[in-house]
């Protein structure tokens, strides 16, 4: 998928309701197929993954958004790491881009579906609205970070676990997003 397309935007109020959104069908179907695909791949390696093919109603971002932020408070809310982290959340990963870059785990609306997560979700806020953006990745990408950000050394870039792999890390991860650097450097040597 090169470039930077765009799945969806949301803009929130301080009330954390959605008050605008807009949804790209064309992109959606992309992430459809490569999502497809992925799962072909996982099924032949027996892997199970929470990817989720669907595009979140308002209903349910509001919920993640309002369920981050009394998660995550005010400190940890910008991606702060602090003793009540919770593994895996924004704060967790105690990085300096997760500060505008963050996650939302939603639930399904249907009963025994796991939660699936929603990531990367670039975040603005200007006044009284928060302004999420999904912009389409690979669904390896996406993987990779639910794994990344299970690890009790995320974030921290002096640790490495000595088992993961060159690369395996947030920065990393990251960079091979045009979508968030604006550059993909797989196309630009």
């Amino acid at each position: 998928m090169p470039g930077c397309s765009i799945r969806a935007v949301w803009v929130l109020n301080n009330a954390g309701n959605v008050v605008f959104s807009r949804r790209f069908p064309v992109v959606e179907r992309q992430w459809r197929i490569a999502c497809k695909k992925e799962e072909q791949k996982l099924d032949e390696g027996k892997l199970v993954s929470s990817l989720s093919s669907r595009l979140p109603t308002d209903g349910e971002i509001t919920q993640g958004f309002i369920d981050r932020k009394q998660r995550d408070g005010s400190v940890s809310g910008y991606g702060i790491r602090i003793a009540s982290s919770q593994k895996g959340s924004d704060s967790w990963v105690d990085d300096p881009i997760t500060r505008h870059v963050i996650s939302l785990q939603l639930d399904q609306n249907v009963e025994s579906a796991p939660p699936f997560l929603l990531w990367p979700l670039v975040l603005h806020i200007k006044g009284q609205y928060c302004i999420l953006v999904l912009p389409l990745v690979e669904p390896y990408h996406l993987m990779m970070y639910e794994k990344i950000c299970q690890r009790d050394d995320c974030g921290n870039p002096n640790e490495v676990k000595k088992n993961s792999f060159p690369g395996e890390s947030l920065s990393s991860l990251l960079l091979d997003l045009p979508c968030i650097t604006g550059y993909d450097r797989r196309n630009n040597f």
